[in-house]
């Protein structure tokens, strides 16, 4: 008993100074690139066009027949909330992503732009991480 004792209270210790390696735009990073490759996936099983938007520090998608329908329904059970203090940013600005039921990555009011399109995630204390956006549907950390 007195040993499991000593190891609960070693344990508790070790778990509280490991609380400070927590990071956030790591987190957020991770959270990212795993819910793009969700939504891909979700739009070639379902053969479904899925819309992405950033709402604040929340990533939605929502389906249609194709990327150019005029209206989507939003799909609850893909949603993901990055942490607090973690910002998104679209290059270019503005532009609205959609995967296609083959998995390929349409970027729409895009205006002029030719490239492939970076998602930047930004924290409180000015560090920022990037994700490149591939037209054939993967994602790649910059």
């Amino acid at each position: 008993m007195v040993t499991l004792a000593v190891l609960g209270i070693a344990l508790a210790i070790a778990a509280l100074n490991l609380r400070p390696l927590y990071d956030p735009l790591s987190d957020a990073m991770s959270r990212t690139e795993g819910y793009l490759k969700q939504v891909r996936a979700k739009a070639m099983a379902t053969t479904s066009a899925y819309r992405v938007s950033v709402n604040g520090n929340r990533l939605e998608a929502a389906y249609a027949s194709t990327c150019r329908s005029p209206s989507f329904t939003p799909d609850t059970a893909l949603q993901t909330e990055l942490p607090q203090g973690v910002s998104v940013a679209l290059a270019p600005s503005g532009a609205t992503l959609c995967f296609t039921s083959r998995g390929l990555l349409v970027v729409l009011n895009g205006g002029n732009y030719t490239g492939e399109p970076t998602l930047t995630l930004r924290d409180t204390r000015g560090r920022s991480k990037a994700l490149k956006l591939l037209l054939g549907g993967g994602v790649v950390r910059q």
